[in-house]
């Protein structure tokens, strides 16, 4: 148990065993080293036998703008700060045009290297695809030999491939590299790819040129009839208006309309409000002095606060005394004629209030109409004279709008005529490729350390996913292996058709088909009395680290083994999800623990015993919302005290620790505590943090037992193959 704690230090650190790993490439050597030597004894002969390839590479200079005759500092003139325009170049270099004018010119088509329809031999996929039965299945058409327009794009596409376009950083530079089995054709190709973006570039402006100064010329003639259209329809305005300029037009006296506007809006607001409390106090809703008082307008009125007033004392008198007489006494009588009188003048002061209101609304309607038809008649007036200066204004912004456009035009025919016999190359080569001696791929000393670094590096890290998807308790010895300490036993696993969907129940105790499971049960209850013949310890708690490895299936054959010898007790505390009454045939929520500590429901109603067995059980009971209250309450420790007395040993089922925490309540009862593993279930991480919470709060582990071994390592290391035929359902 000392190294288990030391173990648990270790791990609550989370120090990295080095040594496993050492211990694992140990294994594995062997073969890490054939495997990666395979791999790169394969790579040697690749490389060898990949074709040489060279790489040349030209240098060009892009200028920013288009250089112009009539201006020197455009001539010499570098703009470096179009980002845009340079990668709108840099994909004008990569584009299909560029690359057609060089595989024409250079009459690349005709070379097998970029045409695959000119190669001797096919390649070995090629060979593949040809064979009639692939053919068939691929639903290929008759081979009728590659189109001209297949073959052009094939050529097209391997141009491209082996063509790289690289922008030097932060200049005005691009490098451009061509790849290919022969030296000097590479290094034509960079230099061809240059001079058709330069001759691109000139085709390109000599034709804008040519359409632009065609246009322009049109669009002159058109531009001067409109400005002298426009000019005359200003004309004739100002002679119809009899207008000199617009003068007379900005004499609009805005400032009245605007105030005019301003009172009209006043005069609105405060009749909406007058209307809103007449329209209130008119309704047949205003019954009371409370309801008066909810209008804005009329609640500071003197009367209505005073009236109000009244009316609250009166109410509050009539409530005060009504709780000492009856309502036929002189008091209550007298406090609610008082109340009715109050309520009576209310009524009344609500009949002055409308008639006044009344009259006020009329006078406010009135003034709202007089300023209405005031703003209505001087907006007439000021119509005509906005529409008149629109009107100017409009045909003004014409004239000048025709006029700034003849203009442009005008300057722009100049300078296409000035500029139109001025071929400036946009680009210049600062370095022209030449024929490269060295062969740019493969590069073979790199490819083969690669491919032994990276085959090693790969074998390594297979050996240790390996090493980590076997990271679990196969057996009673791995257990041993890993953990260092001796579990109290082995179950085996049990697969019979009827437990394929269902548990095991309480009948594969006693069933001779699965003598080996029943002879690893009891070899397991020989080792706890063993270990309990030093104290007097009677309860037994047993639990797992997850759900479904087979704790509940554990309580119970171990209690009906202890059954056989010892009056037992086995008590459901697994309160989340009980299975015991079900295991016994009983319902799932039968009546035990929770209907006694809860209900009050009398002990021996909530026990039952196993014929067979002569085991007695406690459900878990109702399902409880608290369970772990429950479990950690005095009415729980006290019942375990009482049934102590009854039997000679009580085994108590509980959940899985690290979902959640019942089964450190219960074993701080029971002092220890037995932890069941499935054999291939929860990492071994997840085993030794259980392990760590139990001994981390000072409660001890009575042992280990490892749970559902298959047949095959339960055989080796205990021989329950001894025991012989289990009949028709194996044990697996």
């Amino acid at each position: 148990m000392q190294e288990l704690l030391q173990d648990k230090k270790v791990s609550s650190k989370e120090i990295i065993d080095l040594s496993h790993y050492f211990k694992v490439l140990k294994r594995s050597l062997a073969i890490i080293i054939l495997f990666s030597v395979l791999v790169t004894g394969i790579a040697i002969l690749v490389v060898f036998s990949i074709t040489p390839k060279y790489t040349a590479t030209a240098t060009l200079l892009i200028e920013a703008h288009e250089k112009k005759a009539v201006s020197i500092e455009e001539v010499v003139g570098i703009d470096s700060s179009q980002k845009e325009y340079y990668l709108t170049q840099f994909e004008i270099l990569k584009s299909n045009q560029i690359a057609e004018k060089v595989i024409d010119k250079l009459g690349l088509a005709n070379l097998a290297e970029f045409n695959s329809t000119l190669k001797a031999e096919k390649s070995f996929v090629d060979e593949i695809k040809s064979m009639p039965l692939v053919a068939s299945l691929l639903g290929a058409s008759e081979d009728k030999g590659p189109t001209a327009e297949g073959i052009r794009q094939s050529v097209l596409t391997a141009f491209k491939d082996n063509l790289v376009i690289s922008p030097v950083r932060k200049t005005q530079l691009v490098k451009i590299s061509f790849t290919s089995e022969d030296p000097t054709l590479a290094a034509k190709v960079a230099n061809e790819v240059g001079y058709a973006y330069i001759d691109t570039n000139l085709e390109a402006k000599l034709s804008a040129t040519q359409y632009a100064s065609s246009w322009i010329t049109t669009r002159l003639a058109e531009l001067k009839q409109q400005l002298e259209n426009s000019e005359q329809a200003l004309s004739d305005f100002l002679v119809r208006e009899k207008l000199i300029d617009d003068s007379g037009i900005e004499s609009l006296a805005s400032q009245e309309l605007a105030n005019l506007t301003e009172r009209l809006a006043q005069v609105r607001d405060k009749r909406i409000e007058i209307e809103s409390a007449y329209t209130a106090l008119k309704s047949s809703n205003i019954t009371d002095v409370a309801s008066l008082s909810s209008i804005p307008s009329i609640s500071s009125h003197p009367q209505v606060i005073a009236i109000r007033e009244a009316e609250i004392d009166a109410v509050n008198e009539v409530q005060e005394l009504s709780k000492r007489y009856g309502p036929k006494h002189d008091k209550m009588i007298a406090a609610k004629a008082k109340l009715a009188s109050v309520q009576e003048q209310a009524g009344s002061i609500t009949d002055k209030l409308v008639n006044g209101i009344g009259k006020e609304l009329q006078a406010v309607r009135k003034q709202e109409s007089l300023l209405n038809n005031e703003i209505q008649s001087r907006k007439g007036e000021y119509q005509q004279i906005t529409i008149k200066k629109s009107r100017y204004e409009a045909l003004k912004r014409e004239v000048e709008t025709n006029r700034n456009v003849l203009n442009v035009f005008l300057n722009r025919q100049k300078e296409t005529s000035a500029t139109s016999d001025f071929q400036a190359a946009t680009a210049r080569f600062t370095d022209k490729a030449m024929i490269p001696q060295i062969p740019s791929a493969p590069k073979k000393t790199l490819i083969v350390a690669l491919a032994f670094v990276a085959s090693f590096g790969l074998a390594v890290v297979m050996a240790f996913v390996i090493d980590a998807m076997k990271n679990t308790v196969e057996s009673v010895k791995s257990f041993e292996d890993k953990f260092g300490l001796i579990p109290l036993g082995g179950v085996p696993m049990i697969k019979a058709k009827k437990f394929k969907k269902a548990p095991l129940d309480n009948s594969v105790f006693f069933d001779s088909h699965y003598v080996s499971f029943s002879e690893s049960v009891r070899s397991i209850r020989t080792s706890l009395m063993l270990s309990y013949m030093n104290n007097d310890r009677k309860r037994i708690a047993i639990t797992s680290s997850v759900p479904e490895e087979g704790k509940t299936t554990v309580s119970i054959n171990l209690a009906m083994s202890f059954a056989k010898v010892e009056n037992v007790l086995l008590i459901d505390c697994d309160l989340r999800k009980s299975s015991i009454s079900e295991r016994f045939g009983f319902k799932k929520h039968h009546q035990g623990l929770t209907n006694h500590l809860l209900m009050g429901a009398e002990l021996e109603d909530c026990l039952f015993k196993d014929k067979h067995s002569g085991l007695t059980v406690m459900p878990a009971g109702m399902l409880t919302p608290n369970p772990q209250e429950l479990l950690s309450s005095k009415q729980f420790e006290e019942l375990l005290n009482k049934l102590e007395i009854q039997y000679d040993r009580i085994i108590i089922d509980t959940p899985p620790t690290l979902p959640v925490s019942d089964s450190l309540i219960v074993s701080q009862l029971t002092k220890a505590v037995i932890i069941v593993v499935k054999a291939n279930g929860p990492k071994t991480d997840a085993v030794r943090k259980t392990m760590s919470k139990f001994m981390g709060h000072g409660i001890g582990i009575d042992g280990v037992v490892v749970n559902q071994i298959n047949t095959k390592v339960a055989q080796t290391e205990y021989g329950y193959g001894e025991y012989g035929h289990y009949g028709d359902e194996q044990i697996v």
